[in-house]
């Protein structure tokens, strides 16, 4: 249905175009002389387009996406100027508005068939039974949290939390997982991390990225952590919107999505203080203007009006992830200068693969700079049973 309604609307576009054409001649026949020339071409355009489009990135690093649009007007001017009776001028118009027709119908379609869509696949789901996971929520949290090692007097512990909350992408479960096993393993919050996700395979061993439930860890560890004294490393990802909302999605839960305000809510109530912060998300920077205090060091996957990339099934992490946390550092780790590195690595990816930069963003608040400097020196005298190898 997809595709047939992409070609439908195209049909439209071409009657109106041709419908010009016949005007300007005063010949009512070139409306059907230009149909059929121009879906005689049509082909071409859409079998280039089939192979191309899968390596847009390819296509937006300039020469290929030049050659095919110049390629294109040559093509389309070409028949205009025949269609017109050799009038440059009004062949010039037409092509115009050949192309403002056609412009809709080039974000509609990549593909021709709407991809990542089965309807045999969907049908062959498991149902979920609502009402167990919820009531699963309360063990899962008790089994999450009942290992939570307390704050230890005189040091600056640190406590994180993940929070993948998109399910029908793997990558945000895998992303989390990933990375509570480095900072276990590097930063020494062994016992001292928990993490919540949405997905079809951890709803049994997991508890749910909802807002309810970040709520409760947040809470729990402000009663453990010295608020004095000790740092909240959150990491949140997921999709984002250009209203600066994080998606939160376990379908067919009803979950709500949670909003910059909402975290920072839930820290102040839980009494948390000192707060690392990060967000990988679409227009994530979006969230350090309501987040941000002389307390908080934020750091964002991409700018409030800027995309982020790496949200594929297949892959592990998203960039902002991966540039962080799949390669950490051995030895002693600082913040700011490590985020600064993330931030130059993913400019040079995306400039690598013709991608709009993503921009992403760090504050760090005037107290946490000097706060961050005694974590960084606590972090080498915490106890080897802190850290775990990573598998």
């Amino acid at each position: 249905m997809y595709g047939f309604g992409v070609l439908g609307t195209e049909f439209l576009g071409s009657l109106l175009v041709g419908y010009v054409i016949a005007r300007v001649c005063g010949d009512p026949a070139r409306l059907l002389l230009f149909l059929v020339v121009s879906y005689c071409v049509a082909p071409f355009f859409y079998l280039i387009a089939e192979v191309l489009f899968p390596y847009v990135s390819l296509l937006q690093s300039g020469t290929a996406y030049i050659g095919l649009f110049v390629w294109s007007l040559a093509i389309s001017f070409f028949i205009a100027y025949f269609m017109v009776g050799r009038r440059k001028l009004w062949a010039i118009a037409v092509v115009v508005l050949w192309f403002l027709v056609s412009l809709p119908l080039m974000e509609m379609r990549p593909s021709f068939w709407y991809e990542g869509y089965d309807y045999e696949d969907v049908a062959e789901v498991e149902p979920i039974d609502a009402e167990r996971v919820f009531y699963s929520q309360y063990d899962l949290l008790d089994d999450a949290l009942i290992p939570i090692k307390p704050e230890q007097p005189g040091v600056t512990d640190l406590f994180f939390v993940g929070f993948g909350s998109y399910a029908d992408q793997d990558v945000f479960m895998r992303e989390v997982g990933h990375i509570q096993k480095a900072v276990d393993a590097k930063l020494g919050t062994h016992e001292r991390s928990v993490t919540l996700i949405n997905n079809r395979d951890t709803l049994e061993t997991v508890p749910l990225a909802s807002a309810s439930n970040l709520d409760i860890v947040l809470r729990h560890l402000g009663r453990v952590m010295n608020p004095d004294e000790d740092v909240l490393f959150l990491y949140l990802t997921s999709h984002g919107s250009k209203d600066h909302e994080l998606s939160v999605d376990m379908w067919p839960l009803g979950l709500n999505d949670i909003r910059p305000d909402d975290v920072k809510s839930m820290l102040e109530d839980a009494g948390i203080r000192w707060r690392i912060i990060l967000v990988s998300a679409c227009y994530s920077g979006g969230f350090v203007e309501p987040l941000k205090d002389d307390h908080t060091l934020i750091m964002t996957a991409a700018a409030y009006d800027k995309t982020s990339f790496g949200c594929s099934n297949a892959n592990e992490y998203t960039y902002f992830g991966e540039a962080l946390f799949k390669e950490m550092p051995d030895g002693p780790y600082q913040f700011v200068s490590r985020f600064k590195e993330a931030m130059a690595a993913i400019a040079e990816r995306e400039e690598q693969e013709g991608l709009e930069p993503s921009e992403p963003q760090l504050y760090v608040g005037s107290e946490m700079q000097y706060k961050l400097e005694q974590l960084e020196r606590d972090m080498g005298r915490y106890s080897v049973d802190r850290f775990v190898r990573e598998d």
